[in-house]
């Protein structure tokens, strides 16, 4: 813990365990946002390498520095909008992050906590970025489901009007049987009347006589 004002040098260390040839990057990270890159610079052989400033970070304020164990991030001038979490990274196989500084500049006073972890904040993006890709996977399975839904109504509803149709021919051809049956049946039935009636007519006129 130190105290500082604005205007004055800070020199901020990270370790790594990067190899040879291999990129470390500085990152600058406020309020749990998005980390944003300043600057990096490969691991030399035995050359000196230049560094990448990147996002409008200039080397007149920031100058990084490099050897096998250790990178440097000297801030020359600091301001309050300097304040934030400083950190490196180094990528072997997977993205590895060192210990961070926090930086926070308020008034005249200037304090650095080297026992802050990266871990805290990236924990809070992590769940950021789990609840807005859960979202949009709900709703997409929201939306498969109505779709599906609404393509088994549409094939119920043409199966009922076919069906419909069917019954109807299948109606309209018996019908005309049932009416020749309905007849068959009243022309037999008065014929046997008709019979009756000839034999009734005949014991009658035989009594006459």
């Amino acid at each position: 813990l130190f105290f500082s004002q604005p205007g004055d040098n800070v020199t901020i260390w990270c370790k790594h365990t990067s190899n040879i040839g291999k990129y470390i990057h500085w990152f600058k990270q406020k309020n749990c946002a998005v980390p944003l890159s300043i600057v990096y610079m490969m691991l030399p052989y035995e050359l000196e390498v230049k560094a990448t400033y990147l996002n409008g970070f200039q080397p007149d304020r920031l100058v990084m520095s490099l050897n096998s164990k250790n990178s440097s991030l000297r801030i020359s001038n600091v301001e309050i909008s300097d304040s934030g979490l400083y950190y490196c990274g180094w990528q072997n196989w997977v993205m590895t992050f060192g210990d961070g500084t926090q930086l926070d500049i308020k008034g005249n006073t200037f304090f650095s906590t080297s026992t802050i972890s990266t871990r805290d904040c990236s924990e809070n993006i992590f769940y950021k970025l789990t609840f807005i890709f859960g979202g949009i996977i709900f709703i997409l399975i929201i939306i498969l489901l109505t779709t599906l839904i609404i393509k088994r109504q549409d094939r119920s509803t043409q199966g009922k009007g076919n069906s419909t149709s069917i019954h109807f021919k299948r109606f309209t051809y018996i019908e005309p049987h049932s009416s020749v049956y309905a007849a068959l049946q009243f022309s037999k039935h008065k014929s046997r009347r008709a019979a009756r009636n000839t034999e009734d007519t005949d014991v009658v006129y035989s009594a006459t006589r």
